[in-house]
């Protein structure tokens, strides 16, 4: 069986920032689809690849300060191009700096430099830049010119990374394209590296099946229920597992109490407590995208249009705890609420729907969620009391019966397209004045300025 090997090198490279000359190099990355893959490094690679990952997240929090202070004291306002002098600054003082390859710290100012840009778009629902946690999860990013992408056999490939060299990975779908750039992540269980491909990906004129229409009601219940009466469910965990995962939160709740009182550092006991928490997590996450992207593919494949309710989700699972002068009402009942909603993954599957519906000419329409669940798909009529429990509907004035999310979901078929919401600018002007207030008195000078050593 022969070896094949995948070009790594985009064909042309452009500036993104700046129009002169300078030893930090932007180069322009047009990658129209991703392809992920399960990464196998070795136990000294894992290390230093999981330094590196504290060291852009350390970077991209630098930065970000760095911009906001340039803001509010100077009305200035800094791109990635004027940071890169202050990184190159930074790599001659700082050993664990200069360890990071230049063109991955390059890219995590980059990745900044685009979450100003969503934030600015009026069309783009992206808030402000935040920083990245300590507890988030790891992850190194790479420019196109900088890796190289070999296939060893018909199970395996290898990624040639700057200052580590060959990493295997297994080789579980073809790559379909140039490769414009990549990031190694680490999400608690395992390395997995994704790669910005290039595969001229358009959507077709017309969807294969032209006029199909369905209607897609999310619950908490019931994940997915479609107007033509499917309905689609999965659990995520077991009842053990949630029983374990509660113990382990519970466990790693009193040793961090414990510590902040004494003020000690994190046990490796603590540590690996944590460990073991994102481990189940990141297994709970995966069965939950693995769902929703079957669920999505195949609502894409089947229907020319899919409708949704225009549900603004993140708002819809904010905490309900208010404040020490107004404290909020119900707060353990809408806690509960909160994760019925993002364990179904809302969001997830609607983000899915989009990205699928990219090659198969979908439309996804989103209409008004007003009342989907008391009116009644028949008649018209709406009331509460037609909704008899979660699971039945019973007209009150035509006696119509059916199952509530099938109805639901037969009315956000027949609605109307909701108008487009507020998104971008609107989000940018109610989040200006609490993004831009001046630093507190507790602010420490950013290590970019003054090349203080990592936290």
């Amino acid at each position: 069986m022969g070896v094949e090997q995948d070009c790594a090198v985009p064909a042309r490279a452009d500036w993104v920032v700046g129009s002169y000359e300078t030893k930090c190099i932007m180069w322009n990355v047009n990658a129209d689809t991703g392809r992920r893959y399960r990464l196998y490094p070795t136990e000294e690679q894992a290390q230093r690849l999981a330094s590196w990952g504290q060291t852009c997240r350390w970077l991209y929090n630098t930065a970000l300060e760095q911009r906001q202070f340039a803001w509010q004291q100077r009305k200035r306002t800094l791109g990635a191009t004027a940071q890169c002098v202050s990184l190159t600054e930074a790599r001659k003082e700082l050993d664990w700096v200069a360890d990071l390859p230049a063109q991955s710290g390059q890219q995590v100012l980059r990745h900044l430099d685009q979450a100003y840009r969503n934030w600015w778009d009026p069309q783009h629902p992206a808030g402000p830049p935040t920083r990245k946690r300590k507890s988030a999860r790891l992850s190194v990013p790479f420019p196109g010119q900088a890796i190289a992408v070999r296939r060893v056999n018909r199970r395996w490939g290898v990624v040639s990374l700057p200052k580590i060299g060959e990493v295997k990975f297994r080789w579980s779908r073809p790559l379909g394209g140039v490769v414009r750039n990549a990031v190694v992540s680490f999400d608690g269980v395992a390395w997995h590296v994704g790669f910005g491909v290039h595969a001229g990906v358009t959507a077709p004129e017309a969807h294969a099946r032209p006029g199909t229409v369905v209607g897609v009601d999310r619950g908490v219940k019931v994940a997915l229920a479609m107007s033509d009466g499917r309905m689609w469910n999965r659990t995520f965990s077991s009842p053990g597992q949630e029983r374990e995962l509660a113990r382990l939160k519970s466990a790693a709740g009193r040793q961090e109490t414990a510590r902040r009182n004494c003020g000690a550092k994190t046990s490796n006991r603590a540590q690996k407590i944590r460990a073991e928490i994102a481990r189940t997590e990141a297994k709970i996450r995966n069965r939950r995208r693995d769902f929703l992207a079957w669920a999505a593919n195949r609502l894409c494949i089947q229907h020319a249009t899919v409708k949704l309710e225009g549900l603004h989700v993140k708002a819809m699972t904010a905490t309900a705890k208010g404040t020490i002068a107004e404290p909020g009402i119900n707060v353990a009942a809408k806690a509960g609420l909160n994760r019925a909603i993002l364990d179904k993954g809302w969001g997830i599957f609607e983000a899915a729907l989009a990205n699928r519906a990219r090659t198969t000419g979908t439309r996804i329409v989103k209409v008004p969620a007003a009342y989907t669940s008391q009116r009644c798909s028949r008649c018209g009529h709406t009331d509460r009391n037609n909704r008899e429990s979660q699971a039945r509907f019973r007209c009150g004035s035509c006696g119509y019966q059916a199952n509530a999310d099938v109805n639901a979901a037969i009315n956000v078929r027949d609605a109307a397209e909701a108008p487009s919401p507020l998104t971008g600018r609107a989000v940018r002007d109610r989040s200006r004045k609490a993004s831009c207030r001046p630093p507190t008195q507790r602010r420490r000078r950013t290590a970019l300025e003054t090349g203080i050593s990592r936290p």
